[in-house]
């Protein structure tokens, strides 16, 4: 794992995470939480909303996407951006929110996310936020033990549904 090196980079590399995100989708359809009525988007889809996230996150005062390369390639990422201090926790002020964690399938098992945290650690560090929220499926099972051994915790946990009763006619889909 020597050959992956982690750069810190902008925007401007955006384009370059597609294949991983599309990788970390199809990963999202293997661990699929079967949400009755709210089907899976399409990569391309999924991709394009994700891509303009990433382009308003990495807008904001102190985002930051890390890139880990090797031989010219992408093999994986992190994105993350800063959320204001906790109302309820003291989260020691504004604290870190990694948004995506991704590393190509080939490339898993191999370090690669671990550099990355160690990066991201590094460089929440010197920005001084000293506390992160990471935000996985609840059906991922590797990312959970992935996140739980490097000394995090669930916190909050959502639920995603279909509201009941009849649609509202004027209701449009987006």
């Amino acid at each position: 794992m020597d050959e992956v090196r982690i750069v810190k980079a902008g925007a401007e590399r955006i384009g370059r995470l597609e294949p991983l995100w599309k990788a970390l989708h199809a990963h999202h359809l293997s661990v699929d939480p079967r949400l009755p009525g709210i089907p899976i988007r399409s990569q391309e889809e999924a991709w394009a909303r994700r891509r303009r996230l990433y382009e308003g996150w990495l807008s904001e005062t102190d985002a930051f996407l890390l890139a880990a390369e090797c031989r010219e390639r992408t093999v994986g990422y992190a994105l993350a951006h800063m959320h204001e201090a906790d109302e309820s926790w003291d989260t020691r002020g504004r604290f870190g929110v990694l948004e995506s964690l991704a590393v190509l399938p080939e490339m898993r098992r191999l370090g690669v996310g671990r550099k990355l945290m160690s990066a991201l650690y590094a460089e929440l560090r010197r920005l001084g936020v000293s506390v992160l929220e990471i935000g996985v499926l609840a059906t991922n099972r590797g990312a959970r033990r992935f996140y739980e051994r490097e000394g995090f915790a669930p916190w909050v946990t959502h639920y995603l549904g279909i509201v009941p009763g009849p649609p509202d006619p004027g209701a449009g889909s987006a």
